[in-house]
């Protein structure tokens, strides 16, 4: 997700006990990004965390809550990004 602004969650799925690959976490902050307020921006902040530390928010559709969190700032790679748009259609 990106940080700080309204935007889209990425879900990657993960075998039980597995770690997310950094090309994988890569393409997935990718469309994080462009799917948020931040789309068009050159870098921006992304967190990330597992799934069981990830809750929905009684009464607020869409509105979640979250804990242990890893963030890092992404420096958008507009190849990188084309490529995973193209896979989308």
């Amino acid at each position: 997700h990106a940080r700080g602004v309204p935007g889209a969650h990425v879900v990657v799925p993960l075998a039980k006990g597995a770690s997310v690959a950094q090309e994988l976490l890569l393409d997935a902050a990718h469309l994080a990004l462009h799917h948020s307020n931040l789309k068009g921006q050159p870098r921006g902040e992304v967190s990330y965390l597992l799934r069981k530390h990830l809750r929905k928010v009684k009464g607020a559709p869409g509105a979640v809550t979250y804990s242990q969190e890893r963030t890092f700032q992404l420096r958008v790679q507009p190849d990188r990004l084309a490529r995973l748009l193209r896979s989308e259609s």
